[in-house]
């Protein structure tokens, strides 16, 4: 099921000029492409750099669409702001962030801290077919070739005028690719569409980042008894086949069964049901309820967590109240 959740990330509501900057330096090119390995490296410096652009097009479109700020820009050639002395020690540039926020009269700073792919090459024999002179299909010896990229960035938010770090996270993906051919150069040619999916990985990430601003619904595993007595038993059916009116009938029944811990499981179940349905004040009483058939930590951590989800909804709530306000 899915809880509204409030946003990680809060900002001012005096922040209403956004720069976005790239600390990632641009590496030298790779030129010895002899073997196939440095073949790879190339292309993934090629891809770095495109994937740091989308990236940063990915979290400039999202915040874009949040009209709570005036004017969102990248500004570019900001990679050297981190290339002095100072960030061998890994301080931050708080003074030259400052000056470029007053250059471009901004209240904020959203940067691609870093970002890098690593890929492991694998390659095995296999077989594929092709066409003959005869035009008929014919099987031949391949080289079946796999690609794992693994994709790293990390982003942050910084107020250079209270010298603070607002926000912090590192992300990681995967990318697998896998193409086939006569020789492994030209399995690795084969992979057209590898590119566009990096892009598309690196752009969805920038987004994903931008959204931290905003409230989210948060996907939550509960449990529920399918056990304990004939009717749970049969209630499972029921819930398989998405017929919750059916299984909360059959849970119900259980509610006056002579054994308490039967009793807390159909409470347990109907606590679950509620959540679905959004209703979690609801379904906190029909927790209390289990909790108080049979005393547990599995009933007594889903009365917590339904605590702690309404409590976050409520605070979800408010800020797209507040948002909404902003908005106007």
């Amino acid at each position: 099921m899915y809880n509204l959740e409030p946003a990680p990330v809060v900002l001012s509501k005096d922040m209403k000029r956004i720069g976005i900057v790239n600390e990632v330096g641009n590496k030298d090119a790779y030129t010895d492409i002899a073997s196939l390995e440095a073949l790879v490296k190339a292309t993934d410096q090629r891809l770095t750099k495109e994937g740091t652009r989308a990236a940063l097009e990915g979290l400039m479109a999202e915040l874009q669409k949040d009209r709570r700020f005036d004017t969102v820009m990248i500004l570019n050639n900001t990679s050297s702001l981190w290339s002095t002395e100072e960030s061998k020690t890994e301080s931050i540039p708080w003074k030259a962030l400052k000056e470029l926020c007053m250059q471009n009269q901004l209240d904020a700073v959203f940067s691609l801290a870093f970002y890098q792919t690593d890929t492991r090459i694998s390659e095995k024999r296999s077989s594929m077919e092709e066409l003959d002179m005869l035009r008929t299909r014919v099987k031949i010896p391949a080289k079946e070739l796999t690609l794992e990229t693994l994709i790293e960035n990390g982003w942050r938010i910084y107020d250079p005028f209270e010298e603070k770090v607002l926000d912090e996270i590192e992300v990681n993906e995967q990318v697998i690719t896998q193409a086939k051919g006569e020789y492994a150069l030209n399995a690795l040619r084969a992979m057209t569409d590898r590119a566009d999916t990096l892009m598309s990985r690196s752009r969805g990430s920038g987004s994903t980042y931008g959204m931290r601003l905003k409230p989210s619904n948060k996907a939550v595993e509960r449990e529920i008894y399918t056990k304990g007595s004939p009717l749970l038993v049969q209630a499972k059916g029921s819930v398989l086949e998405a017929d919750w009116l059916e299984a909360a009938r059959l849970w119900q029944m259980n509610l006056s069964h002579g054994k308490s811990a039967i009793r807390a499981r159909a409470c347990h179940n109907m606590a679950v049901l509620y959540e679905i349905k959004g209703d979690l004040e609801k379904a906190i009483e029909w927790a209390i309820q289990a909790n108080s058939h049979e005393e547990g930590k599995r009933h007594s951590n889903c009365l917590e967590g339904l605590k702690k989800s309404a409590i976050q909804k409520s605070e979800a709530e408010k800020q797209w109240e507040a948002i909404a306000l902003l908005n106007k």
